[in-house]
Parts: C-alpha cells; sequence; structure tokens
C-alpha cells in the first residue's frame, strides 16, 4: 500500500512539473516577465489547507518568498501595484494549472473586456459553484447571455434604494448590538451577519434584526437566516465535498451541520419558489423579491418551447448571488473599518463629508437618490480599499 501511495505521489509530482515547464515556455513565447509557483492559489485543496500551508512554511530556516506573497489568495492587497512597478503593465504568474497574467493598461482591459469570444473565462475554475444548479458564474456563450439577461433584471435603483434603507437599519442594529452585547467573534463576523442580512432582506424580504453570537447559537439553526449562514461559512467545503457525503458519521459535527444545512436552505428556496409560482398562477404580482423575478422567468418561451430558467437554475442563481454577494462585501468592509482605524485622518476626511451629505441625523430622511451621489470621498476610500482580481 505504502508503495502504491509513494509511486502515485511521485507520478503526480512529475506530471505536475511537466505542466508547469509547458506553462512556463507559453509564457516565454508571450514575451512578458514571469514568477513561477509550485501550486496555483486558486486550486481548491490549496485555499483549504491555505492556513496549515503557511504555518509549516512559517517554521522552516528558508524564505519561500515568492510562494508566501503570491500563493495567498489576498496577495493583491498587500502588493497594491509593486508588482507592476517591477515588471511592467503585463506580467504573469506560471502554475502547473493555470497561467495568471496581470495586465495595468487601461486599452488593453479595454479590448479584452469588449471581446468576451476571444476571450472566454475559464469555466472549469467555477464548476465548484454548482451547489445546486447551473448559474451565471459557470456557464458562459449562449448560456451565460440567458443566465445574465435574467439574472441582471431585478438590480435596478428601485432595488437599490431598498438596499440603501436596510443596510442603514443593519448598521445601526449592528452598533446598537456591540455596545451593549460587549465582545463579538470578531469585525469579520460582524460584517458577515451585516451582509448576509441586508441579502436576506433583499432577496426574500426576510428582514432579520442583527444579533449578537450569544443570541444567534439560541437560534433554531434549521432557520433560514441560521441555515443560510452555516452555508455560506462552509463554502468551500461544501464545494470541496457533496453535502450528501458530509452527512456521513465519519466526519465531525460541525461537517454534519454544513451538509445539512445545505438541505435546510434547499428547502427553504425551494418553499419560496412555490410560494411565488403560486402567486403567479393566480394573477398576482408576486413579493417584488428576487426569487419573485426568476420565477417569472422559469415558465416555457412560446417561441421555442424551451423553459427560460430552470428550476434548478434558479436555486443555482440564488446561491451564488449569496456567495458573491456576501463574501466580497464583508471582505471589503472589513478592510475599510480596519485602514479607517489606522488612518485618522482619512476617517475624518469622510467623516466631514459625511456630516456634509447628512446635516439630519434622524436616519428616516437620508435619501438614497439625493445622497448616494454624493458621497464621493467614500466611494472613493471603498474602490481604493478592493483588491483588483486578474484579467
Amino acid at each position: 500500500m505504502l508503495l502504491i501511495i509513494a509511486v502515485a505521489l511521485l507520478g503526480w509530482t512529475l506530471y505536475s512539473v511537466f505542466c508547469l515547464v509547458g506553462n512556463i515556455r507559453r509564457i516565454q513565447k508571450i514575451g512578458i516577465p514571469y514568477h513561477v509557483i509550485p501550486c496555483s492559489p486558486v486550486n481548491p485543496l490549496w485555499i483549504l489547507l491555505e492556513p496549515l500551508i503557511f504555518f509549516i512554511l512559517g517554521l522552516l530556516p528558508f524564505e519561500f518568498g515568492r510562494i508566501k506573497h503570491y500563493g495567498r489568495r489576498t496577495w493583491q492587497f498587500t502588493d497594491k501595484a509593486q508588482s507592476h512597478m517591477r515588471m511592467g503593465d503585463a506580467w504573469a504568474i506560471a502554475t502547473p494549472n493555470e497561467i495568471f497574467v496581470y495586465i495595468c493598461d487601461a486599452d488593453a482591459i479595454t479590448d479584452i473586456i469588449a471581446r468576451r469570444a476571444d476571450f472566454v473565462r475559464p469555466i472549469e475554475l467555477f464548476t465548484l459553484l454548482n451547489v445546486f444548479g447551473p448559474n451565471v458564474a459557470t456557464t458562459e456563450g449562449a448560456d451565460w447571455q440567458r443566465h445574465r439577461k435574467i439574472v441582471a433584471a431585478p438590480f435596478n435603483e428601485s432595488l437599490n434604494s431598498f438596499v440603501w434603507r436596510e443596510a442603514l437599519t443593519q448598521a445601526q442594529s449592528m452598533l446598537t448590538t456591540r455596545a451593549t452585547a460587549g465582545p463579538s467573534g470578531g469585525l469579520g463576523t460582524d460584517t458577515r451577519t451585516l451582509a448576509l442580512n441586508v441579502l436576506a432582506a433583499t432577496g426574500f424580504k426576510r428582514s432579520t434584526r442583527f444579533q449578537s453570537a450569544q443570541e444567534a447559537q439560541s437560534e433554531d439553526p434549521r432557520s433560514y437566516a441560521q441555515s443560510l449562514k452555516t452555508v455560506m461559512l462552509n463554502t468551500f467545503l461544501i464545494m470541496l465535498i457533496p453535502p450528501s457525503v458530509l452527512k456521513f458519521p465519519i466526519f465531525p459535527s460541525w461537517c454534519r451541520r454544513a451538509g445539512e444545512a445545505v438541505e435546510d436552505f434547499k428547502q427553504h428556496m425551494l418553499n419560496m419558489f412555490n410560494t411565488e409560482k403560486t402567486l403567479l398562477d393566480q394573477g398576482k404580482p408576486g413579493t417584488g423579491t428576487l426569487m419573485s423575478s426568476f420565477v417569472r422567468e422559469s415558465t416555457v418561451d412560446p417561441k421555442s418551447n424551451k423553459t427560460v430558467l430552470t428550476l434548478d437554475e434558479i436555486l443555482g442563481n440564488i446561491y451564488v448571488i449569496n456567495f458573491a454577494g456576501h463574501d466580497t462585501t464583508a471582505g471589503s468592509l472589513t478592510y475599510v473599518l480596519f485602514l479607517l482605524a489606522a488612518y485618522p485622518n482619512i476617517q475624518e476626511w469622510i467623516a466631514e463629508e459625511i456630516r456634509t451629505v447628512f446635516p439630519n441625523p434622524d436616519r428616516d430622511t437620508w435619501d438614497y437618490k439625493e445622497a448616494f451621489p454624493r458621497l464621493k470621498r467614500c466611494l472613493a476610500v471603498v474602490v481604493s480599499t478592493r483588491p483588483n482580481p486578474p484579467l
């Protein structure tokens, strides 16, 4: 058995080296500077084991500078523009699986975005998001256009206004909770809870009061809010291991709970789907939620006799909206708040703008359409904080 494992590891290592050499040669043909790291930073197993890997690397007497820098998912934040300043407007990272090309030229980026047929997204990197079904993140070509058209439709100024009001409510609730409930699970936990609560209210009109860690523990773990939170917190585990397998007794209790949460969350979505479908079948407008919009598009197109959006695709898109929306929002908010604490001068700079835009402390008078376009300093801080992904 040990011999078989050793041969398998040797074979995998040789194959990885062969692929890495091939990718290096492809970059050399392009003629741009590059770095080499032994594993892709978007490899699911690498992502799962990243904390352990860097803990072990930190104990070794070697630097592993490039791996420690470019091997982290968040390396762009600390790097800023340093790599471009060293290597130019275009450079690359070679791994055994992929080549990542980073571009810092406005004309080149505009050309790439405009030529979707020539620069196709690497769909294989996103297939893990098919937890509940195909969605806008895991499709390409005509399929992507179909998903994109339907998913983008509900995101309009009316919805933005609702998000504005709910975000104000949740932020005030978070501040009140922190002032009265004492220590929390951390700033990242608070911003994630805020983002999930806003998403739940936006997508399904289920407004949830911001809760402390102690209050959340006492809530029914199979409720919509807790199921959604459990699924989002264990996203990478759920992507790597089928939820039905996670429920096996061999896994620890928190893994089994993650598998159960997937089924609970799916049941909640199915109940919402059936409710919206009943309302629409009765000639009623529905609840005006994301689910309502998606159900409206799930009917059969009379011209092609094909279902515009299947049930699995609806569930898949609801999931990916929650995943992408909560993670990016929570991460950006966490970084913004930490950086504002570190740079009091910037904190005062945007505070001056907020006091100017909102002279009345009554939140009910803070109108989205009137106020949002004037928050230019706040927007600048958020845009400057978010790390830019590679193209």
